[in-house]
């Protein structure tokens, strides 16, 4: 009886370390799949943290030029405007400068 009892406690034994090493087995491969769904759902939120920074920056960049065109329309027109009143008095000026040249050249 004896014999059969340190058997069954052995068998006992070997049980309970066989179930000790699955249930480490069962508990890395369980850590191994979390760090992977982890890393996996990092880099989808990267990737969408990108997305997202790409078109704020897409509309920000949309509303500044849409801001700025009446600015960068009416510069434009002012210059327009001032190269025609300059335009205009081009004849006058070079009369004005003809006219300095001849009485230079008059006085030497």
């Amino acid at each position: 009886m004896t014999v059969q009892l340190v058997q069954s406690i052995r068998e006992a034994e070997n049980k309970a370390e066989a179930m000790q090493r699955e249930t480490m087995q069962k508990t890395r491969q369980v850590f191994k799949e979390a760090e992977e769904r982890a890393a996996v759902l990092l880099r989808e939120a990267l990737d969408t943290a990108a997305n997202e920074a790409r078109e704020l920056i897409k509309k920000a960049e949309a509303e500044a030029r849409a801001e700025a065109e009446p600015l960068v329309k009416a510069q434009r027109e002012e210059i327009e405007r001032l190269k025609q009143k300059a335009r205009a008095r081009l004849a006058e000026a070079v009369t004005l400068i003809s006219g300095r040249i001849m009485k230079f050249n008059a006085h030497h």
